[in-house]
Formats: C-alpha cells, sequence, structure tokens
C-alpha cells in the first residue's frame, strides 16, 4: 500500500455533525412575512375602498337597482362578459341572469365606468315604461324566476306590493298594470317588463326591422331617447341613430339598419311598436 495514501480511519466522516437549517429557515420565515404584508395590505385596500364607497352616493347602487339596467343592456350582464372575477359576483350567471335573491338589496360590485353608465340611464331613461299588459299568472312566474324582487328578499317593499304578492293565488284581477303606483311600484314593473322582454321576446326583439318613420315617432313621444347626452356615452364604434337622424336623413319608408340601434333602443321600440298593434 502506498504510504501516502489515506487510511479509513484517518479519513474525514460527516457523520454526527448536523447540517445547519439556518438559511432554509430563515428564507422561509422571509416569505412568510411577505405573505403577512400582502394579505394585510389587501385587507387595508378592501376595507378602505369599502369605506370610501360607503361614503360616496356614485356607488350607492344595489344589485336589484342594476338589474334593471341589465335587462336593457344584455351585454353587461354576467354571463356575457369574458373575465367574471370581481364582476358582479352578487349576480347569477350559469342558469339565471339574476341577483342571487339574499345579496339583493347589498352594494353592487362593478367597474366604475359601468356604474357610470347605469347612472346615466336611470337618470335619462330609467323610468321610462313601456305599456305592456302584466297578467297576474305570468307576474307570479316573474317573481318564481325573480326572487329578488319577492317581498321576502325585499324588506323595503311597499305594504300595498307585499298584499299584492299574497294575494295572487286568488286574485281576480286580469290586468296588474292599471294597478297604482304604491300597489305595483315603478321598479317593479320596470323589472317584470324587462324580464319578459329578455326571457320570452328576445328572438322577436333581434329580428325586428323597424322603420324610420317607426323610429321617429317613436322618440317624439319619448324625448329622453333623442338627448344628446347619449352621443358622449357611446363609443364611436357603437350604434349612433342619432348621428343617422340628424345628418344623414333617411326616408321615412326606409328600414333601421341593425348596427344603428343602441340595445336599449332596440328593447324600448319594440315595446312601443307592439303596444301601438290593436288588442286581439
Amino acid at each position: 500500500m502506498d504510504d501516502d495514501e489515506l487510511k479509513e480511519d484517518q479519513m474525514i466522516s460527516d457523520e454526527g455533525i448536523k447540517r445547519r437549517p439556518f438559511p432554509f429557515l430563515f428564507w422561509l420565515f422571509v416569505l412568510a412575512l411577505i405573505m403577512l404584508g400582502i394579505s394585510l395590505s389587501r385587507s387595508w385596500y378592501s376595507s378602505q375602498l369599502e369605506h370610501y364607497r360607503e361614503k360616496t352616493p356614485f356607488f350607492d347602487v344595489t344589485n336589484r337597482q342594476f338589474s334593471l339596467f341589465l335587462w336593457e343592456n344584455p351585454r353587461f350582464m354576467r354571463a356575457n362578459v369574458s373575465s367574471k372575477e370581481a364582476y358582479l359576483p352578487g349576480f347569477q350567471y350559469l342558469e339565471k341572469v339574476t341577483p342571487y335573491p339574499e345579496l339583493a338589496s347589498s352594494p353592487v360590485e362593478a367597474p366604475p365606468d359601468i356604474i357610470f353608465l347605469y347612472h346615466t340611464w336611470d337618470r335619462l331613461i330609467g323610468s321610462e315604461i313601456s305599456p305592456k299588459v302584466i297578467p297576474p299568472e305570468e307576474f307570479a312566474s316573474f317573481l318564481e324566476n325573480s326572487p329578488d324582487w319577492s317581498p321576502k328578499y325585499w324588506p323595503e317593499a311597499p305594504k300595498g306590493y307585499v298584499e299584492l304578492v299574497e294575494s295572487l293565488p286568488t286574485t281576480k284581477l286580469t290586468n296588474l298594470d292599471t294597478l297604482p303606483e304604491d300597489v305595483l311600484p315603478r321598479s317593479v314593473r320596470l323589472a317584470f317588463i324587462g324580464w319578459t322582454n329578455y326571457t320570452k321576446e328576445g328572438e322577436a326583439i333581434n329580428e325586428m326591422t323597424p322603420s324610420y318613420a317607426q323610429l321617429r315617432s317613436f322618440l317624439e313621444k319619448n324625448s329622453t331617447f333623442a338627448r344628446s347626452y347619449w352621443v358622449n356615452i357611446l363609443k364611436s364604434s357603437d350604434p349612433n341613430y342619432l348621428y343617422t337622424l340628424t345628418y344623414e336623413n333617411p326616408t321615412d319608408e326606409e328600414v333601421v339598419a341593425r348596427d344603428q340601434m343602441a340595445p336599449f333602443l332596440r328593447v324600448a321600440l319594440f315595446n312601443y311598436i307592439q303596444a301601438q298593434k290593436p288588442s286581439s
């Protein structure tokens, strides 16, 4: 054996020597601190945002109120947007498009630009009610599909409305549309009409081909739809029926092009034309 070769008992062994865990534990501790900081920052931001929303009238909109806007502007429904994270979490979108009943009175969670459109809609045409017959049996079906308007989930519901809903199974009325507003509130009428348009008349609304004579007649009787404010909220790529009527001066016989009618106009015009037809 070579004299320079180390014997086994002369070799250094790591047995009995414990590896120091300090570097691993240190970085684990640092990572935990970072995660805790992020969590606390999010909580603080959420609380500040919630406080700001509570103090700002702009955000004082409930899911129930916002649903009225969505019926006439379905492209903003949660079911019709690609990114649903943090967008209208108070609304259902798999089987229904209405708010969760227990969240109907909670503040709506939506981007500020969408809430701005709601306020513009509400200020200009949100109170416009199309003439429409409301049979009791159809209204009962509406409440079954939109329980957010049931007195059970609407504590602020007027007493007259509560009594009306309780009497539906045995009521002898044939048309609820003739009832006073303290019995059938304006918001409930709008909700019923919106629900009917969306769930039962959607195909007919999409296939409608109105003439400019019908459009002009509608705008003469519903002046808020002709106000120039809509030019400011519609994108340049969106329908602009106001520009067409003002600068292109189409004849009465011409059919209004599909790309010239905003969704809220198409729905309102459909209800207007239907109301002009003689009842069978």
